[in-house]
């Protein structure tokens, strides 16, 4: 008389404990892939952000490297940068202020397919003829 069962009771256990990582591995993917892609969007969406911070900072010293310029000569300088929209441009007695939106579109491949973000922020430069450089002021957007 044999105790213990032999091959059937080892082939159910085997069963058991492969039925048991497969399920274990199905509810590990069914959480994991969301978080996964969620964070792969979130950190596509801070690269667009990034980026937009960059562009207002090229404007900017785009906008800072002739002070003498005339206001139609800064809209055009800021117009040149890719993304950059030039909403108003006002020239007062001592400076001239540019209200602009930086707009940027990412686009990536990843395990998930593509994904996308966009950003946008509008910023206003004061540019002083001969005197210091104002800081680049971030404005909220108008609608």
């Amino acid at each position: 008389m044999r105790f213990g069962g032999g091959r059937s009771a080892r082939r159910r256990r085997g069963l058991l404990a492969g039925t048991a990582l497969a399920v274990l591995v199905a509810v590990g993917l069914t959480l994991g892939v969301p978080l996964l892609r969620d964070r792969s969007q979130h950190r596509l969406e801070r690269r667009a952000d990034r980026e937009v911070t960059a562009t207002a900072q090229r404007t900017r010293s785009l906008l800072l490297a002739e002070p003498a310029a005339r206001e139609a000569d800064l809209r055009f300088a800021a117009d040149t940068v890719d993304g950059v929209e030039v909403l108003s441009a006002a020239a007062g007695v001592a400076e001239v202020r540019l209200v602009f939106r930086v707009r940027v579109a990412k686009t990536a491949a990843s395990v998930f397919g593509w994904q996308r973000a966009e950003s946008s922020a509008c910023f206003a430069q004061s540019v002083r003829p001969g005197g210091a450089p104002a800081p680049l002021e971030r404005l909220p957007c108008p609608r």
